[in-house]
């Protein structure tokens, strides 16, 4: 049943697979065979990659040849500096390792239109694997955004890549002025377990859903110079709540909350809130902090005024902001 894995060699366009030579990558991802195939199939729509091969019983696709251009062929291949555009076939397995977790193995096929070749540059070039995570994250997103709609409201402050090569999640995005960093998480820490558990992507989500409105987890991780315990704070926003209609960012120097866009016709813009105002507290709250932040967000009510005082130029000002009735785009 594991055809998809096999790679067998087709021709088209001239182009023979089994002359190329590619690893491939494999990426495990939440969910079972059904919801896995139909984000994967998805994505090839979406990205409008053609297909060859379509055999769903054993899990198996192969794209039909499609060109790249010379930034993609330099980014994706390994290709000498030279080379030019190129084109490229798809092959992917779909293999179920559990109902909460399905493989899929993408292995690329590079091959020169034009460009340097020699003996010791052949036009059948290898591939960088760039290419294979791509299309995995985008599968991975369609996924999630399928099978986890509520996961657009948790709020972790950083992103969990998984490693294929190492089958760890680990930190990515935790800037300075992030929730994340605020709480202790770095860049490249490896996420070892959550509340005790061994993390997988087959069990991932479950620590992040059904939160009601924030909730603390341990997470265990690896640095260079050992383990660590940290207790982190996971927030979710309910997307039906009322809101003011303007974005902040934090200054990674100043760590600041700077007003960053203004939604037009939204409460904040009626109350005189203006992008580059900086936010100093909300209803007598220090705003010093992005877990003081999500939490007076947590506590605004339909019709209630929030009274903000805001720097703008040097000046002190107060502005009260009434959270709007009907839920609308931040």
């Amino acid at each position: 049943m594991f055809c998809g894995l096999l790679f067998l060699c087709f021709l088209f366009s001239g182009f023979s697979l089994s002359s190329s030579k590619t690893e491939g990558r494999s990426f495990p991802l939440p969910g079972n065979f059904e919801e896995v195939w139909n984000a994967t199939t998805a994505i090839l729509e979406e990205e409008k990659i053609p297909l060859a091969v379509t055999d769903k019983t054993n899990g198996y696709i192969q794209t039909a040849t499609f060109p790249l251009y010379k930034k993609e062929y330099k980014e994706w291949a390994k290709a000498p500096t030279l080379s030019s555009s190129g084109f490229c076939v798809l092959e992917i397995g779909v293999v179920e390792k559990d109902p909460t977790m399905t493989v899929v193995g993408i292995r690329a096929y590079f091959k020169r239109k034009t460009g340097l070749s020699s003996r010791g540059f052949r036009k059948r070039d290898g591939s960088r694997g760039v290419f294979e995570g791509s299309l995995a994250k985008n599968i991975h997103e369609r996924l999630v955004e399928t099978k986890f709609p509520g996961m657009k409201s948790v709020i972790l402050g950083c992103d969990l890549h998984y490693d294929d090569k190492t089958a760890h999640y680990f930190i990515i995005g935790a800037d300075p002025s992030s929730l994340a960093y605020e709480q202790g998480l770095r860049n490249g820490d490896v996420l070892m377990k959550i509340d005790g558990q061994d993390v997988t992507p087959g069990n991932l989500f479950g620590f992040f859903l059904n939160i009601p409105g924030e909730a603390l987890r341990k997470f265990m991780i690896r640095r260079e110079d050992g383990e660590l315990e940290l207790p982190v704070v996971i927030f979710s926003l309910n997307p039906d709540a009322p809101r003011l209609g303007f974005r902040v960012d934090r200054d990674p120097e100043t760590l600041n909350f700077k007003v960053a866009k203004v939604r037009a016709g939204s409460p904040a813009e009626q109350g005189g809130l203006l992008p580059g105002d900086i936010l100093l507290e909300q209803n007598r709250e220090k705003l010093d902090s992005w877990k003081r932040y999500y939490r007076i967000i947590l506590k605004q009510k339909e019709g209630e005024p929030q009274t903000f005082q805001i720097r703008r130029r040097g000046k002190i000002l107060e502005k009260t902001i009434t959270p709007e009735t009907k839920p609308a785009l931040s």
